[in-house]
């Protein structure tokens, strides 16, 4: 199990201002293959653990450096400023939220953001509960005791908005771990699927035997996750650094598919070597995740592709629930050009 106790925080004293220009002069971006080197700063919106899998897995197997990149990642966490926070600020070229709402949030307090990517085509923000009193769907959850931590509450009332159920539920805040709910002090975990269950795992307990999760998505409220986003200037001159960023990430991620562990294991000796990072947990952490970086629409177009029109419909029927306003034209915040160059009619590379 990682020790939160020892995270390493993002620092951006003293960055504002330095951009890509700064970085590699004022010649602009320079071609795979030849010349000098472009530096990236990339804003992580949780710790240096198992969840960036495949971005750790391009950087050892030298897939940036094939592309004339050398990147930096600043690790996030929940001490740490919000990756949006940093990008606007300057202090990184590209940004990686875990929630899209914060994206949103973004581009609604004036910030000229675009995303071109997200790392998981579901998000795995889910609802856990014990075998004895299972929550599979809203209904369930009326009258429950759902333990969280602050900020979920607007996303819990939606799902019974969208199911059309009472908005009845007690709100108990609680850490990020779900002991609570083995304790019996509620019905409810909020959790991502991939991490929280795992420490039940640990116990003994098996899933949907002992334990059932149960996605936003299932409750009727789909969301990208970890969507890669930048200023929209910053984007437009240059474009084609961010097209061999992500041709290189793409092929981490492809790998990281192959075999979950090799991933795990730079993340507990490398990238991540002074968290306290558990081997077997990161594991099957990534196991668990891999499966929420895949859909219908990466395995005939790619990873890491985003579809406006989903985003246009269910996905803001679902923010919209949860009184999300105003909720930005797709058109200005989507820009799936980025993946259209790097895949060119492809679906992998």
């Amino acid at each position: 199990m990682s020790d939160w106790s020892r995270r390493r925080f993002l620092q951006t004293a003293g960055l504002a201002g330095l951009g890509l220009t700064a970085a590699c002069g004022a010649g602009g971006p320079t071609p795979a293959g030849g010349g000098a080197t472009t530096s990236l700063r990339v804003a992580l919106g949780w710790i240096s653990n198992v969840e960036f899998a495949g971005f750790w897995i391009a950087d050892d197997r030298g897939y940036y450096a094939e592309e004339g990149l050398e990147v930096e990642f600043l690790p996030g966490g929940p001490n740490a400023p919000r990756t949006a926070q940093t990008l606007a600020a300057g202090g990184a070229e590209i940004a990686i939220p875990v929630a899209m709402q914060e994206f949103l949030s973004a581009v609604n307090d004036g910030n000229d953001f675009v995303a071109y990517g997200a790392m998981f085509q579901n998000s795995p923000a889910a609802w856990l509960s014990l075998a004895q009193r299972p929550v599979r769907t809203a209904q369930d959850a009326v009258g429950a005791r759902v333990l969280g931590q602050q900020g979920v509450q607007p996303y819990v009332e939606a799902a019974m908005r969208l199911a059309g159920v009472p908005v009845e539920y007690e709100f108990i805040p609680v850490g990020y771990e779900p002991s609570p709910l083995v304790e019996g002090q509620g019905e409810v975990y909020t959790c991502f699927a991939t991490n929280q269950p795992i420490m039940l795992e640990q116990q003994g307990m098996v899933a949907d035997r002992d334990f059932v999760v149960t996605t936003y998505e299932q409750l009727g409220l789909p969301q990208y996750a970890s969507l890669l986003c930048s200023q929209r200037s910053w984007l437009e001159a240059n474009r084609p650094v961010v097209e061999r960023f992500m041709r290189a990430t793409i092929r981490g991620w492809q790998d990281n598919a192959a075999d979950p562990s090799v991933a795990a294991r730079l993340a507990v000796e490398n990238y991540g070597a002074d968290l306290g990072l558990d081997l077997s947990q990161q594991t099957r952490e990534n196991e668990l995740q891999i499966p929420y970086t895949q859909s219908e629409l990466t395995q005939a177009s790619g990873l890491f592709r985003i579809d406006p029109e989903r985003i246009s419909g269910p996905m803001y029927t679902a923010y919209a629930a949860a009184g999300v306003s105003p909720l930005p034209d797709v058109s200005r915040i989507i820009d799936t050009g980025v993946l259209d160059a790097v895949f060119q009619g492809r679906s992998t590379i």
